[in-house]
């Protein structure tokens, strides 16, 4: 909204004085507002657990305005969404498309996901822009349990995977549910789900320290070819494979 409003008052600025026009600027005391939703506050650990507890224990009827209706916020796939989320530090539209077949392993034998950066795809209007994200013991532990032996490398989805509706639906639901499940088992922090992203970077910065933009894709991208990665990258993913452990367990 913040774009859109100030997109609207340059743009009639623009048009008051080329045309020299003798009007008022109707978005002239707009000022942008600051919004909440990017702030960097990170999960705990017990946080998060009370999280995935409360999916379990909670009523997921969520009364909606208007007529009173219930909606039920309970998927059986919000657990693992919500894992993977913290474990790969993924955007949304990342983790809810991961597939096995994403699985890559390095020329060290590590193994780590390798998918499009549709973001800087998109921005930079360039095309096989990849990262990578390192399969460390977290990651790991949750695949097996999952069926990593069975599934590596097929093309199934990671989780979901008969699913029967639009990846956005799932996004939105994950979303909704997290601060759904969050409030309800009183965590007061101002949280949604992108925070679980930031609690990753917490942590991967934690061991990678200025080399995290390797991992997260924030300080620098490469277009890559499907063989080879550069040495700096295969390296982030060796140490964050063998290191990074979410919350430091």
């Amino acid at each position: 909204m913040n774009k859109c409003l100030l997109s609207l008052k340059a743009f009639f600025k623009f048009i008051i004085d080329d045309s020299e026009l003798q009007i008022k600027n109707p978005f002239n005391s707009y000022v942008s507002v600051k919004s909440n939703q990017n702030n960097n506050l990170t999960l705990t650990k017990e946080e998060f657990e009370m999280i995935l507890k409360g999916i379990n224990s909670i009523n997921p009827n969520k009364k909606l305005g208007g007529k009173g209706e219930n909606k039920c916020m309970f998927r059986p796939y919000l657990k693992v969404g919500l894992k993977l989320m913290l474990f790969t530090g993924g955007r949304r539209e990342e983790v809810v498309e991961l597939r096995w077949s994403d699985i890559f392993t390095t020329e060290n034998g590590t193994k780590c996901f390798k998918i499009h950066n549709r973001k800087v795809e998109r921005s930079k209007n360039k095309e096989d822009v990849f990262k990578y994200i390192p399969i460390n013991a977290d990651l790991l532990d949750l695949l097996e349990k999952l069926g990593y032996s069975d599934k590596i490398y097929s093309n199934e989805f990671l989780f979901y995977s008969e699913r029967t509706v639009k990846s956005k639906t799932i996004m939105n639901a994950l979303s909704k549910a997290f601060t759904f499940y969050k409030d309800a088992v009183g965590i007061k922090k101002d949280i949604s789900m992108r925070n679980l992203r930031k609690t990753y970077i917490s942590w991967v910065h934690n061991v990678m320290g200025e080399k995290t933009g390797l991992l997260t894709s924030h300080s620098t991208y490469k277009v890559l070819t499907s063989h080879h990665i550069d040495k700096s990258i295969i390296s982030a993913i060796d140490k964050g494979a063998q290191e990074i452990k979410i919350f430091g367990d």
